[in-house]
């Protein structure tokens, strides 16, 4: 379970807040670069601020940028790769280049988005951002090891980002690095005690040394979870394992009501007889 990677689009959008707004379309400018915006009204008025004319070069590449990054979060990457091209065209920088390659990754053209990365990083090598969309990339691609350079060149620059430690404790678990990417998740934890994602992935890492840690974790991730129903899959697979069947049970029937449906999951509930 990989987090999404907003720091790259954080930036960019601040960029554009920063920028000299036109005379004559400040509500559409204001709207496209505010980070608190929803992504679908940031796209609208990002295009209506585009359409409408009148802005300057600055003006024009960032709302093109922001665009870009609206499109790619809403996950309409084919829409968003034309939009990029023009960034692109704009300014060939670090900033184009990796929105460029999360929307070529989104439609499938993997290998040109893993160009497009390394032109970013050879851009921008000092860049947390970069280099930690870069990591995602990467670590969605299996390439775990290149990740990890990547997360520990940017954890260099921010090393109390919670994020960047939760992917590298992604990638040292692919790695089978287990003892560090237990520390990596411990250390997640220790800044945000209430994140599920984070005691789930650390009860992972322990059930094979010790169940009863593990189930510690996982008791911890379901509390946190609200109604993510993966924590309480996991714990109901543990307790069963451990031959506590009605608890297990009880764990599976709320994760099918809260909506999971795992190949796993539906099985065992048909015998269960749901």
């Amino acid at each position: 379970m990989h987090r999404p990677f907003s720091v790259i689009a954080a930036a960019l959008v601040a960029w554009l807040a920063a920028a000299p707004l036109a005379a004559q379309q400040p509500g559409f400018l204001r709207v496209c670069g505010n980070p608190n915006e929803p992504p679908e009204r940031a796209a609208d008025f990002c295009r209506r601020a585009l359409d409408g004319g009148g802005l300057t070069a600055a003006q024009r590449l960032a709302a093109t940028l922001n665009l870009g990054l609206a499109l790619n979060e809403l996950g309409r990457f084919g829409e968003a790769l034309e939009v990029w091209e023009e960034a692109v065209a704009l300014a060939p920088d670090a900033r184009a280049l990796s929105g460029r390659a999360r929307a070529r990754e989104g439609t499938g053209a993997r290998p040109l988005a893993a160009v497009d990365w390394n032109r970013a990083v050879d851009l921008a090598p000092g860049d947390p951002d970069v280099r930690a969309g870069r990591g995602g990339f990467r670590l969605r691609a299996g390439n775990a090891e290149g990740a990890l350079e990547d997360f520990d060149a940017a954890l260099a620059r921010r090393p109390r980002d919670a994020a960047l430690q939760y992917n590298r404790g992604l990638a040292l678990a692919e790695l089978r690095r287990d003892a560090e990417a237990e520390r990596a998740f411990s250390a997640v934890i220790a800044a945000d005690p209430n994140d599920a994602q984070a005691w789930l992935n650390r009860a992972r890492l322990r059930v094979s040394r010790d169940r009863n840690a593990a189930l510690a974790d996982f008791d911890r991730a379901v509390a946190a979870a609200g109604d993510w129903p993966q924590p309480r899959v996991e714990r109901g697979a543990l307790l069963d394992a451990m031959g506590r069947r009605k608890d297990a049970e009880t764990d599976f029937r709320r994760a099918w009501e809260l909506g999971d449906r795992s190949p796993f999951l539906a099985e065992r509930m048909a015998t269960m007889g749901r």
